[in-house]
């Protein structure tokens, strides 16, 4: 029986354990694509955390006719010696690298709303819906795989110990794989057979300048789940043509842009949303070992997956990202202290805001050296008013420097916002990082006191030396003619308390906060409207587009009823008058919910200001904001509250 953490061998490439690190944008380059330090110590941070493969980031061939290029390049000797540097480092781990060689965007290239991409064929730019993709010649694509070839021999001479091609996920390769983008009638295009010409050639170009015995994987989707995409069945049959052309691993993928969550999953996917394309493969009586991944970050499922012979290899993407140490803590049954992912992806939104790689549960990712603890200069005595994720974070870092820390929280129990924002089923994910917390704050030497409100008069009685004041934000709650006819309820209490009395709810406001209120309701049977003054459900909301797509779909295919461009103007015993474009209606109601936004309160802050050495404010009690920004916040409060003044 297979386990998790044996040698096992794939093709002729011998790995000590079945994880793997996938392969993510990080696009902290050197300027001309190459791998930088940071780069550099972020992916050998993952091999000294145990994992067995480390897939750097997608590296294209050629900057020739993308301008915009995926984050690395491997094109010259000068890029392959920084990644001969990273070989080296990652192998004194006992790791092994395989290099994802792509030959570019192709359709979802985002370039500027005036280039047209080159693709496998004439089609819509996805990003620019208006400009019209230019097809490859056939001697562009012949320039291209010869690129690869090249690109290849690099890698393997910088001491990658395998190779893979990036034929997934609509990107340029998969565009020509995939009749919906490939409407080619040269000898690139029509039958299955043409279709993965490209697929092969490369193949040959790798075999020509690496040998047939250099591990060569192939990342591959079987099943777009998009209309006019490949179809699981059709992906099947894809596999079975490929299993004898000498891919020592099919590496299977989900999924492609327009449904950008099943590939990149989000907080509201479930767990192991892509196993069933394994079992399908093994069904079909696949005999090719197999990668699979989407969201295994759970240990105990991750070895069953192997255990079950589902899978040869368990990829990791988002779990890899939130704790480095992942396989060694799994591996040591250290469970409990894995940092899971929230499936929050702003990871995904740093990237395409032009911010540095970012984590909301790892504020050092990607910073491990700039952002590493160093011992308390001075033991100072701190106290952290809340127990949010802010608070929790705060608390944990002074100790891990070694402050003598007290957290003081008004509520019966830890958690603030994040008890509301796991409460829902499809949640879990959160709730899962606030047990994570617990976990940790239990562990270390804070002094942990609930039931305990922080009046200013307690806080000088206690004399600390540093306060951090984490206290989150109060709901804002409008004065509606008639509210006190009717129940009504603030979404996060809601939330938290898991009920809501009647069968028709109304919900205002249709922000994040305001649509997961009211998806969470519909699942308990509700009738449920959302009431919302904007042209459109959650446009306040700054999150990653695959977190968006997932949300809309969820309402989408709910039976929440959206009134936009509307308000609640009264409340009355069972309904409420909804005034919408100028148009009363009315719309029976039992319970009014609220969720149109919080507040702060700077008022502890006033009335410490001056009294105490250093008093800091931190997450949703400076602005309401994120979870990101709470946990940065108190990490970096922490981690520098001898050099912050006030």
């Amino acid at each position: 029986m297979a386990t998790l953490f044996e040698k096992v061998k794939i093709g002729n490439l011998e790995l000590k354990n079945r994880v793997v690190m996938d392969p993510m944008g990080f696009s902290h380059t050197d300027p001309d694509g190459g791998y930088s330090d940071r780069q550099i110590d972020y992916y050998v941070e993952r091999a000294k955390g145990g994992f067995g493969l480390i897939y750097p980031t997608a590296t294209t061939v050629t900057t020739k006719f993308e301008f915009a290029p995926m984050p690395n390049v491997l094109e010259t000797y000068s890029q392959a010696t920084r990644l001969s540097i990273l070989c080296d480092k990652v192998h004194q781990y006992g790791a092994k690298l395989c290099s994802q060689l792509s030959l570019g965007l192709g359709r979802v290239a985002f370039v500027d709303p005036f280039t047209p991409p080159k693709s496998a064929s004439a089609v819509p730019a996805f990003f620019f819906p208006d400009l019209i993709c230019e097809p490859f010649t056939v001697d562009e694509i012949k320039f291209l795989i010869g690129k690869f070839g090249y690109s290849c021999l690099l890698a393997k001479n910088a001491g990658a110990d395998a190779i893979e091609i990036h034929a997934y996920g609509g990107y340029l390769i998969d565009q020509f794989l995939t009749p919906l983008w490939n409407k080619r009638t040269d000898e690139y295009g029509g039958s299955l057979e043409n279709r993965l010409r490209i697929l092969y050639e490369l193949r040959d170009a790798c075999w020509e300048n690496c040998g047939k015995d250099f591990p060569l994987f192939v990342k591959l989707t079987i099943d777009h789940g998009i209309p006019g995409g490949r179809t699981l069945e059709e992906g099947i049959e894809m596999l079975k043509v490929l299993d004898d052309a000498g891919f020592a691993c099919f590496h299977l993928d989900l999924g492609t842009y327009e449904n950008w969550y099943d590939a990149v999953t989000t907080v509201y996917q479930k767990e192991g949303n892509q196993l069933y394309l394994a079992e399908a493969a093994k069904k079909a009586g696949i005999k090719t070992p197999l990668l699979v991944q989407g969201k295994l970050g759970d240990p105990k499922l991750a070895e069953k997956v192997v255990r079950e012979g589902i899978a040869d290899l368990i990829g990791l993407g988002h779990p890899a990202l939130t704790d480095a140490e992942w396989a060694n803590k799994a591996k040591h049954g250290r469970h409990e202290d894995i940092r899971p992912c929230i499936g929050c992806n702003e990871c995904i939104y740093a990237n395409l805001t032009n911010q540095r790689f970012k984590c909301a549960v790892n504020p050092v990712l990607g910073m491990e050296k700039e952002f590493a603890l160093t011992p308390a200069r001075e033991k100072l005595s701190v106290l952290v008013v809340g127990a949010g994720p802010g608070g929790i974070k705060a608390a944990i870092t002074a100790a891990q420097r070694g402050f003598k820390v007290e957290l003081w929280e008004k509520d019966y129990s830890l958690g603030g916002a994040l008890r509301a924002a796991g409460a829902p089923d499809f949640k879990e994910a959160v709730a899962k990082y606030l047990e994570y917390l617990k976990v940790q704050l239990y562990k270390s030497q804070v002094m942990v006191r609930l039931n305990k409100e922080a009046t200013p008069e307690e806080i000088l009685k206690m004399k600390p030396d540093a306060v951090i004041l984490a206290c989150g934000a109060r709901p804002i709650m409008p004065n509606i003619p008639g509210m006190e006819k009717m129940t009504v309820l603030e979404a996060t209490q809601l939330l938290i308390d898991g009920t809501c009395p009647g069968q028709k709810i109304v919900v205002l406001g249709g922000g994040l906060v305001g649509c997961e209120t009211a998806l969470f309701l519909e699942r308990q049977g509700k009738e449920v409207t959302i009431v919302e003054q904007m042209e459109a459900l959650l446009m306040t909301v700054k999150h990653a587009t695959n977190n968006d797509l997932a949300i809309k779909k969820l309402l989408q295919d709910s039976q929440i009823q959206q009134l936009t461009k509307a308000n609640v103007t009264s409340v009355d015993t069972a309904s409420v008058t909804v005034n919408k474009e100028g148009q009363e209606m009315t719309v029976p109601c039992d319970t009014l919910v609220i969720a149109i936004g919080y507040q702060s309160d700077h008022s502890l802050e006033a009335a410490l200001k001056g009294k105490i050495p250093k008093v800091f404010t931190i997450g949703d009690n400076v602005v309401p904001a994120k979870v990101i920004d709470a946990v940065a916040e108190g990490y970096h409060t922490a981690r520098l509250l001898e050099e912050l003044e006030n």
